[in-house]
């Protein structure tokens, strides 16, 4: 089937392919710079455990023939009105650009010679370690985000070697979680053989050691970063598209240039970016919406994340700030944030059963 518009997507992430899967009257491309297909990113641990990459992927091959997606593995140069393009010389045109590029893992710069650091981000980087950790005596993440925490338990796990994680705030996943809830979490990570350090300040590195503040030096012979992304905003910026954090869009997806949206970790709208797998998806799918045409309005939804790190179930939903309310029965908590009034989020420990119900519950009076 042929048709008179044609919609490019950057980026394999979900927020691209949500998009391309969404997209309807329309021939669509979707271009993706990593040697494997589209993955789930979140899953990437499971590789440092020996899984085959494959087993990652979204879709095969054929999934994206057979709905009329043609796949472009390349990465862009240049992005024109009109057209981008490859860094192979290819130059494909459009009609609606969507640039869903995401977002590169940050590192530190430490002082102290050390020659080699990981992150973990793409399957690559998944790959690279794995290989590095067949053959250490000790494992080392700074920072205590959530790829971090679920790689430290996977090399725990698989490779019965000490690991440590380095976090500077008083306690692990501080977005996400209120103290008390870390706490039991940082429990159980300990049971599963993962030392987690808070308040670590680190101060240099070397082939050997983490070098903390205190005086204290970590075995790493492997050394992991888990201390944020910065969104993929060069292709914007070098083609005049206004970009601050990341590249803006408006309430359309759109950004400053005719014909061109942005969606997922490289967009920012009202100041904020987006660095969950939900508003990936969300934003994807608006941002296809408003490509053919749609009036839409996009409003990312409360923020939520489930988590399954050390064996314990971990749910959390909207802000962990406000009074405190806590039931607790066994080994479940719940503990739900209440401000002025209203319920602003929640976490649940061992309790996803309950999750929908206390999702409505956000946004309503207490």
């Amino acid at each position: 089937m042929s048709y008179e518009k044609k919609a490019v997507i950057i980026g394999g992430g979900i927020a691209g392919v949500q998009a391309a899967v969404t997209l309807k009257g329309m021939s669509v491309t979707l271009i993706s710079d990593e040697p494997f297909l589209p993955y789930y990113r979140m899953r990437i641990e499971e590789v440092l455990g020996g899984k085959d990459p494959e087993t990652l992927y979204m879709h095969p091959l054929s999934w994206y023939e057979e709905q009329g997606i043609e796949y472009v593995s390349g990465s862009v140069a240049s992005i024109s009105k009109g057209s981008v393009s490859l860094t192979s010389g290819k130059t494909i045109s459009y009609d609606k650009l969507l640039i869903a590029t995401g977002s590169q893992a940050r590192r530190l710069s430490l002082p102290g010679g050390r020659k080699e650091s990981f992150v973990l981000r793409t399957l690559a980087d998944a790959l690279a370690l794995r290989a590095s950790l067949e053959k250490a005596d000790s494992f080392t993440v700074i920072g205590g985000g959530l790829l971090g925490l679920e790689a430290a338990c996977s090399v725990a796990e698989d490779f019965s070697i000490p690991v440590n994680v380095i976090e500077t705030a008083p306690y692990i996943l501080p977005r996400q979680l209120d103290e008390e809830s870390a706490g039991i979490l940082q429990k159980k990570l300990g049971e599963k053989g993962v030392s987690v350090i808070v308040s670590g300040n680190v101060e240099s590195a070397d082939d050997k050691y983490v070098y903390l503040q205190d005086k204290r030096r970590i075995p790493s012979a492997v050394l992991c970063f888990s201390v944020g992304v910065n969104p993929c905003k060069a292709l914007a910026e070098n083609a005049g598209i206004k970009t601050d954090r990341a590249i803006v869009i408006n309430q359309h997806l759109e950004t400053s240039m005719e014909n061109v949206y942005a969606a997922g970790d490289a967009a920012e709208l009202d100041g904020h970016t987006f660095g969950l797998a939900m508003h990936a998806r969300e934003m994807g799918m608006a941002a296809a919406r408003s490509m053919m045409g749609e009036d839409i309005i996009y409003t990312p939804s409360e923020p939520s994340a489930l988590l399954k790190i050390g064996g314990v179930d971990v749910v959390s939903l909207g802000s962990v700030d406000g009074d405190k309310r806590v039931e607790t029965d066994g080994d479940k908590r719940r503990t739900i944030f209440v401000k002025d009034g209203i319920v602003r989020g929640a976490v649940l420990i061992n309790d996803k059963a309950s999750m929908m119900k206390v999702k409505t519950m956000i946004g309503q009076k207490a």
